[in-house]
């Protein structure tokens, strides 16, 4: 029997998790869960106060002492699951369990629709250590899959499940709609700018409706000066009841736009063109900060060889991709325009959910992630 420890360094990630844990306690199978439920992550060997635990196992004389956690575990596992792998902590943590023998799980916590090439510069990050030490990867569709593959991803080392996160999430859906708008942000500072117009736009014309802005988790603390008189959501349970209660979302068609998918509300979508979606696919806006970042990740010396790691060729089969998917976007959803006219119109959700999951919702994502772990 598998012994198993979850990990959740923020609030994000406690989510992504938590329907996996309900799973385990489902099947009796020992457990370990240590999470942080706010937005801000944290290390636990240095804010271990600021962490809570859940478990099925009775403290027992052995103990096993973590370095990157901070305390004592009841158990050896031999099971962790993570997400949000690309960063601290929880690559000290996977690479800490990996040496203890662990096989090691990974909820893919993104939607990869759209492609660009920043996916491509994403998913190079996760073939090096030590994120490369994880066993296996729970993917949410055969298109996020897709998406993955084309940009370099070994396709062998991940499962399509669906997303745990929208386990047990129906309480929350078919409820009257209210004179409710979301706008939703961006953390790219092509797209951020011209989103908070939006927003400003909508509640000068709008005054009598309640209007919120759902950033993207870096978007305040990367632009904070542009969060004044802004009425945003910033955590997950607020956003559940606001967005069930809601009638029009506004944003680019991304993985936050399962929540009002799946709940039939009406969603509005930015133009990718007007917004600077396509412009995530022109090496020449690369040069500069964005270039400086990835350097250091990836071991570039110079832009020539960032030109040829990412090549004429991929951008070619990434536009065409794309045309696919917005082809079925422009068919299916509605575009939001200055006159507003999204406000008497209605968005045909049920065409797009394949984008985010092959199982059609099913509640069962957790179930098959256990079972696949347990049959290995």
């Amino acid at each position: 029997m598998n012994k198993y420890l979850i990990v959740a360094s923020d609030e994000r990630s406690y989510f992504e998790l938590k329907n996996v844990v309900l799973e385990l306690k489902k099947k009796n199978l020992p457990y370990f869960f240590l999470y942080n439920d706010s937005n801000i992550k944290l290390y636990p060997h240095t804010s271990l106060n600021n962490f809570k635990y859940d478990t099925n196992v009775d403290s027992s004389d052995k103990k096993y002492l973590s370095k990157t956690l901070g305390f004592e575990l009841p158990f050896k596992p031999t099971v962790l699951l993570i997400t949000n792998e690309s960063w601290e902590p929880e690559k000290s943590i996977l690479w800490e369990f990996k040496q203890w023998g662990c096989f090691i799980g990974c909820i893919e916590n993104s939607s990869w629709i759209h492609n660009n090439i920043k996916t491509k510069l994403e998913i190079s990050s996760r073939k090096s250590f030590p994120s490369n030490c994880i066993d296996v990867f729970f993917d949410h569709s055969q298109w996020c899959l897709e998406t993955k593959i084309q940009a370099g991803w070994w396709g062998q080392k991940s499962i399509i499940t669906g997303n745990p996160k929208y386990d047990n999430m129906f309480p929350h859906t078919n409820l009257p709609n209210k004179n409710i708008i979301i706008v939703y942000g961006s953390m790219e500072i092509e797209h951020h700018s011209k989103i908070i117009i939006i927003y400003k736009d909508l509640i000068k014309k709008y005054p009598d409706w309640d209007i919120f802005y759902k950033p993207h988790p870096s978007e305040k603390k990367d632009f904070p000066e542009d969060f004044n008189n802004i009425k945003t959501i910033d955590d997950q349970k607020n956003f559940l009841e606001i967005v069930s209660k809601s009638t029009h979302n506004i944003g680019i068609f991304s993985s936050v736009m399962f929540y009002p998918l799946v709940m039939d509300k009406n969603i509005i979508v930015l133009n990718h063109s007007l917004i600077g979606v396509e412009d995530e696919l022109n090496i020449e806006n690369f040069k500069g900060h964005e270039f400086d970042f990835w350097k250091n990740i990836l071991n570039f010396n110079f832009f020539e060889e960032f030109e040829e790691f990412i090549s004429k060729e991929y951008i070619k089969k990434t536009l065409n991709r794309n045309k696919k998917l917005e082809k079925d976007i422009n068919k299916n959803l509605v575009f939001y325009d200055k006159d507003h006219t999204f406000m008497d119109m209605k968005s045909n959700n049920k065409e797009l959910l394949k984008y985010y999951t092959d199982y059609k919702n099913d509640n069962k994502s957790s179930e098959r992630i256990i079972n696949y772990i347990e049959n290995e």
